[in-house]
C-alpha cells in the first residue's frame, strides 16, 4: 500500500519459517523456491498458524498484506484473536476478514482491513488460503496506514481543491478539483475514506453531497468499535449529474453502534463507475429541505388481466431535513381504466425518513399497454411527476372453474428439482416481502398449506419440465417445523401425483442435538410417513435425502459417528423393503466433497453458493459473476470428488428483505440470464456423464426473503419457469400459463390489515402470532399461547402492526417458563421491525426471565434503544434461550 508503514513481516522463502508459521496436514507438497514457500491445498480448511504469541495494538489504521499465487479463483480467510482461550485456540468464526483470491497464477498482493480495533490487542494470527489450489506465498505483514491523523475528531469534510484527510485505503481513483473530488471504483471492493472519532448515537445521519452519471448506487462503509470488520450500508443515487444532498440515516444500518472510527464511500458498484464527492457531514439531525423519495409507482397486481381489478400504488419517503406538508396525489389514467375507489385523506406533514403511500382500486375494460403518471403536490415543495408502465392483458379463458385445471406436463431431457421453503403461511411472514412489490407472486400473498395453492404450484411446474420439489424440512430431537406446505397443502393436493418430492432435512440445529439414537428415531419418522409414497423421489431405486449442514453431524458426533450413523439408517431402510437410503451433501467446494465421500454420503450438491465471484467485501455483483462462479465451483467440485456431484443453479440473490440495506445483492437477474445459467448446467450434465448425478437443482421455487425465487411473480411473470422449459424440454416455446384470474378463481389469501390496537390476549386463538422456528406447534391452553421450544433460538413472530413508536414506548408481556428441572433464570428478547429497518439484534431489547413454573409480568423500556422509531410494522418475541421450556403467553402489549 502507498504510504504504508510496515509494522511486523514475515518471508516465506525458506524452510525456517515453518517454524513460526505452522501447516496443517491440507497444505502439501510443500518447496521452496525462487524467494516463495510453494504448496498444494487438500481438503476444505488448509491453514497456516503463526504459533508464537504476538503483542501487536489493535488499530483501526491497520491492514494485513498477502503477496500470493493461486492456480484456482476461492476465498481465503485471515483469522485473529487477543486471547488463546476458546475451543478452537482463541480463534472464532467472528473474528475473521475474509478475502477473493484470483486463481490466474499471477502474483498478488492482497491487502486486508481487519478493523479489529475491539480487540485491543492481536496475539494470534490464523491464515487459511484457498482450498484445492496450487499456491505460492511470498510474505504476509502487517502495515499501518500513515497520514490519517487530519481527519481525527473532525465531523465536516469538504472536498474542493483537496481530499481533506481522505484517502484510498485501496480500489479507488481519487482526484481533486474545484467541484469536488472526483472518484473512480477500479475495483468492487475499494473505498475512499478517513478515519475519525464519532458516538454513533448523537450523530445518526451522515449527509452526502454528490453527484454521479454512472452510479445507481453507492456504499457507505464504516467500521466502529463495537463490531469487526468494515460495515456497509447502501444508499440508492439518481445518476442524473447534479449535486444531490443525501441525508443517509444510519441508524437504518444495524452495524452503526458505538464509537464510528471510520467512515468511507465506495463510489458505486461495478469498475469504471464514478461520481464528484463534495462533501460528507457527520450530523445529529438531516440537513436541506424537503425532499421526496419514490419507493414504488405502479401496478402492485402481478400479470393484471382486463376486466379484474387492480391496484396502483404510489409510496414515497422525506429524505429532507424539513418536513413536507400537505401532501396530495392524483392519478392520470388512460381513457380504457376507471378509478373503482380513491386513496383517502391528505397527508398533513412527512417528517424525515417518514413514508406516505396512496393505494387506488382501477379497472382496464380491455387489454392496454403503456405508461400512466401521478403528480405529488405539497405546500412547501415543487410539484413532482412521476410515471409508470403496465401492461394490461385480456383473459386466456372466457371460462369460470371452481378447481385449477389439471396439469399438461411436458417431459425434460434430465429430472429437475427445484427447493421450495414452507415459509409462508401468514401474514407476518409475508411482511417483509410486500415492502418489495416487484416479488408479488402471481398467486398474491397467498395462505400456504392450503391445497389449491400446492394444485397451482404443482401445475405451474410440471408445465415447464420440473419433476420434483425438495422441501425444505426441519427436525430437532423430534420436534418439527414448518410442515403444512407438504403435509397439508401438497399430500391433499388434486394433483401430487404429477410432481415428485424428496426432503431437504434443514439441520441448522443447536449443538449436541445430533446422536446415533437420534438419527435412527429420524429415519424410521421418514419411513412411516414419507418413504413408501409413491411419488417420493428415488435415485438407484433408494429414497433420496439431502442434509444441508453435513458440519453439524459431524461437530455432534464426529465424522466416523456419522458413517455409523448412515449405515444404521440404510440397514433400517432396507428392512422396510426400501433398498437403502440414497443421501447428498450440501457442500461449500471441493474439499469438503472429499469429507462428505469419507462419511459416507453417495453425492454432493448445495442449497445455494451466493457469493461466488464477489471481490473482497463488496455487497453488491451481478448475477453475471455468479453465474461465471457456479460454472468454475462445478468444474473444480467433478475434479475433486470422489462422489458425484447433483449441479445445484441459482435463482439468484438478494435478502434484503431479511438484512436490511446490508445484505448481500446479486443485481441484474433476468430469465434470459437465468436461461444462461440453465445451458451451462446442460453442457456441464453431458460433459461430465460419469462425475454427476443426470439432473439439476434449483434453488428456489420460493426464497421470497433471500431474494431467489422462480414462481411466477410480478417482476418477470413466467419467464424463470419459461427458461426451463425452453432449456431442459423440447416442448413448443409458445403455450398458454393460465392464472386464478383466468377463470374467476379466488386464492386464498393472508389478511395483511395492521392491527392499530397493539394488544393480545390469547383467550380464543393465536391472534395471528405465529411460531416462526425452534418452537413445538402451538395451542391455546388455559387461555394462553402455549408451546414448547426446540432448540436455543426459539422466536413468535407477531401479525403486521402499523403502531407509532413515539406513542408507545413500553411493552408488557405476561408469561411463564417451565421445565422439568431445577428453576433457573434466562434470556428472553423482543424484536421489531419499522418501515426502513429490518429485523437484527440492534432493533432488540433483551431482558431476564425466569424458568420455574410461576407467571411473571415484565415491562420492557423499549424506547431505551434509539432504533426504536418511526412506525414498528411488526414484533418478535423469543421467550428464552433454551430448548425443551414449556412457554405460556397470556398477554403482549404495547402501553402508551
Amino acid at each position: 500500500m502507498n504510504g504504508a508503514q510496515t509494522v511486523i513481516e514475515w518471508r516465506f522463502d525458506s524452510p525456517d519459517i515453518l517454524r513460526a508459521w505452522h501447516a496443517n496436514s491440507q497444505v502439501s507438497e510443500v518447496r521452496f523456491e525462487q524467494g516463495a514457500m510453494h504448496f498444494r491445498t487438500t481438503g476444505s480448511d488448509p491453514i497456516l498458524v503463526y504459533l508464537p504469541l504476538l503483542d501487536l495494538p489493535a488499530l483501526p489504521n491497520q491492514a494485513i498484506e498477502i503477496e500470493l499465487r493461486a492456480s484456482a479463483p476461492g476465498t481465503a480467510e485471515l483469522f485473529w484473536s487477543n486471547t488463546t482461550e476458546s475451543p478452537y485456540g482463541g480463534f472464532l468464526p467472528e473474528k475473521r476478514t475474509d478475502f477473493s483470491v484470483r486463481g490466474d497464477g499471477n502474483w498478488h498482493t492482497y491487502p486486508v482491513f481487519p478493523f479489529w480495533q475491539k480487540e485491543g490487542r492481536i496475539v494470534r494470527l490464523r491464515f487459511a488460503p484457498p482450498a484445492m489450489s496450487e499456491c505460492a506465498l511470498r510474505a504476509i505483514r502487517v502495515v499501518q496506514v500513515a497520514h490519517v491523523s487530519a481527519s481525527l475528531g473532525r465531523r465536516m469534510f469538504l472536498f474542493h481543491n483537496r481530499t481533506d484527510g481522505w484517502q484510498a485505503w485501496r480500489g479507488v481513483m481519487v482526484q481533486p478539483s474545484p467541484r469536488g473530488v472526483h472518484l473512480r471504483l477500479l475495483e468492487p471492493d475499494g473505498f475512499f475514506a478517513a478515519l475519525v472519532r464519532v458516538p454513533s448515537e448523537k450523530f445518526p445521519v451522515v449527509a452526502l453531497r454528490l453527484g454521479s452519471t454512472t452510479a445507481k448506487r453507492c456504499q457507505l462503509v464504516f467500521a466502529t468499535t463495537s463490531a469487526y470488520g468494515i460495515q456497509q450500508h447502501t444508499v440508492a443515487l439518481i445518476p442524473d449529474g447534479k449535486s444531490i444532498l443525501y441525508n443517509v440515516d444510519m441508524l437504518d444500518a444495524p452495524g452503526w453502534n458505538g464509537e464510528v472510527v471510520m467512515v468511507g464511500i465506495r463510489p458505486g458498484e461495478q469498475a469504471g463507475e464514478k461520481m464528484v464527492l463534495e462533501e460528507v457531514q457527520i450530523v445529529p439531525q438531516p440537513l436541506g429541505k424537503p425532499q421526496l423519495r419514490i419507493l414504488f409507482f405502479g401496478v402492485e397486481s402481478a400479470l393484471p388481466r382486463a376486466g379484474s381489478a387492480v391496484t396502483v400504488t404510489l409510496r414515497l419517503v422525506n429524505t429532507g431535513g424539513e418536513p413536507a406538508q400537505r401532501l396530495t396525489a392524483t392519478l392520470q389514467l388512460p381513457p380504457t381504466a376507471r378509478v373503482l375507489q380513491k386513496p383517502s385523506t391528505p397527508v398533513t406533514t412527512l417528517p424525515f425518513g417518514v413514508e406516505a403511500e396512496w393505494r387506488w382500486q382501477v379497472v382496464f375494460a380491455r387489454p392496454w399497454k403503456g405508461a400512466f403518471t401521478a403528480q405529488v403536490r405539497g405546500a412547501n415543495l415543487q410539484p413532482l411527476l412521476v410515471s409508470a408502465s403496465a401492461e394490461v392483458t385480456a383473459r386466456l379463458a372466457q371460462v369460470k372453474s371452481p378447481v385449477v385445471p389439471a396439469p399438461m406436463p411436458v417431459k425434460p431431457k434430465y429430472p429437475v428439482g427445484v427447493y421450495y421453503f414452507p415459509g409462508w403461511r401468514t401474514a407476518g411472514q409475508w411482511l417483509p416481502i410486500t415492502r418489495f412489490p416487484e416479488r408479488k407472486p402471481v398467486l398474491g400473498w397467498y395462505r400456504e398449506g392450503e391445497p389449491q395453492i400446492a394444485d397451482w404450484h404443482i401445475k405451474w411446474a410440471v408445465e415447464h419440465g420440473i419433476t420434483f420439489f425438495v422441501y425444505d424440512w426441519y427436525w430437532v430431537q423430534g420436534a418439527r417445523a414448518l410442515e403444512h406446505a407438504l403435509h397439508e397443502g401438497y399430500f391433499q393436493s388434486r394433483y401430487h401425483r404429477y410432481l415428485q418430492f424428496c426432503l431437504l432435512w434443514a439441520n441448522h440445529n443447536p449443538p449436541n442435538t445430533s446422536s446415533h439414537e437420534d438419527c435412527i428415531a429420524l429415519t424410521r419418522y421418514w419411513i412411516e410417513r414419507y418413504f413408501h409414497r409413491p411419488e417420493y423421489l428415488r435415485i438407484d431405486g433408494k429414497p433420496v435425502v439431502i442434509i444441508f449442514t453435513p458440519y453439524q453431524l459431524r461437530a455432534d458426533m464426529g465424522s466416523e459417528g456419522v458413517r455409523r450413523a448412515f449405515d444404521a439408517m440404510r440397514e433400517e431402510c432396507t428392512r422396510a423393503g426400501l433398498g437403502g437410503l440414497y443421501m447428498l451433501a450440501c457442500i461449500g467446494g471441493a474439499g469438503e466433497a472429499q469429507i462428505a465421500a469419507r462419511e459416507g454420503y453417495d453425492a454432493v450438491t448445495a442449497y445455494n453458493w451466493p457469493y461466488l465471484g464477489i471481490t473482497g467485501d463488496a455487497k453488491w455483483a451481478p448475477y453475471d459473476t455468479l453465474i461465471e462462479g457456479y460454472r468454475k465451483q462445478w468444474e473444480s467440485i467433478v475434479q475433486n470428488s470422489p462422489v458425484p456431484l447433483l449441479p445445484p443453479v441459482s435463482g439468484g440473490w438478494d435478502s434484503r428483505p431479511w438484512h436490511g440495506q446490508s445484505a448481500l445483492v446479486r443485481y441484474g437477474r433476468t430469465p434470459e440470464k437465468f436461461e444462461q445459467h440453465l445451458q451451462d448446467a446442460l453442457r456441464f450434465l453431458e460433459r461430465y456423464p460419469r462425475s454427476v448425478l443426470p439432473m439439476v437443482l434449483i434453488e428456489a421455487w420460493n426464497e421470497w426473503g433471500e431474494g431467489s425465487y422462480i414462481e411466477p411473480h410480478k417482476e418477470f411473470g413466467f419467464g424463470y419457469l419459461d427458461a426451463i422449459r425452453e432449456v431442459f424440454t423440447s416442448a413448443p416455446r409458445r403455450h398458454i400459463d393460465l392464472t386464478p384470474a383466468d377463470i374467476s378463481l379466488l386464492v386464498p389469501q393472508v389478511e395483511l390489515s395492521s392491527v392499530t390496537m397493539p394488544r393480545w390476549e390469547f383467550r380464543q386463538g393465536s391472534l395471528g402470532w405465529d411460531h416462526g422456528m425452534a418452537i413445538e406447534g402451538g395451542r391455546i391452553e388455559n387461555n394462553a399461547l402455549t408451546t414448547r421450544t426446540t432448540g436455543s433460538d426459539p422466536a413468535f413472530f407477531g401479525p403486521p402492526i402499523q403502531v407509532n413508536a413515539s406513542q408507545y414506548r413500553r411493552l408488557r408481556l405476561r408469561m411463564r417458563l417451565e421445565t422439568a428441572g431445577e428453576a433457573f433464570e434466562d434470556m428472553g428478547q423482543v424484536f421489531w421491525t419499522t418501515r426502513s429497518i429490518a429485523e437484527s439484534e440492534a432493533t432488540s431489547v433483551r431482558f431476564p426471565v425466569s424458568v420455574d413454573g410461576k407467571w411473571h409480568e415484565y415491562v420492557l423500556n423499549m424506547g431505551e434503544n434509539p432504533r426504536w422509531r418511526g412506525v414498528v410494522t411488526r414484533l418478535r418475541l423469543d421467550p428464552c434461550t433454551r430448548a425443551g421450556v414449556k412457554v405460556q403467553i397470556a398477554l403482549v402489549e404495547l402501553l402508551p
